[in-house]
């Protein structure tokens, strides 16, 4: 899989390590390691470890959940959605449509 990225790197395929893309990923992993690096302990190491070594903006979209969950483990939860809503919203143009956020939709009862 790396070597596959590495190719369409060098044939500039559209999201595969366009320069663009690149300034996304380090703008991303940076704020990441941001809200991370303020605490310590193993976990948190081993989510920064895996936020650093990331190869794209998809790999560092799934480990969202990694840094929520570290974070709220020392934070709590509502600081940790507060920390992680600006980060969220850098993933924006990133990622394949099926990939970005939902909007969560209430279902009402009309009876």
């Amino acid at each position: 899989m790396v070597l596959l990225r590495r190719i369409f790197r060098l044939l500039n395929v559209p999201g595969f390590g366009s320069r663009q893309a690149e300034s996304q990923l380090g703008r991303i992993r940076t704020a990441m390691l941001s809200v991370l690096q303020a605490h310590g302990g193993h976990s948190i190491q081993r989510v920064s470890q895996r936020v650093r070594f990331a190869t794209d903006v998809e790999a560092l979209w799934y480990l969202r959940q990694d840094v929520m969950t570290a974070l709220s483990a020392i934070d709590g939860e509502s600081a940790a959605r507060r920390q992680m809503k600006g980060i969220n919203s850098m993933f924006k143009g990133g990622l394949p449509g099926s990939m970005g956020p939902r909007a969560h939709q209430r279902f009402t009862n009309n009876g």
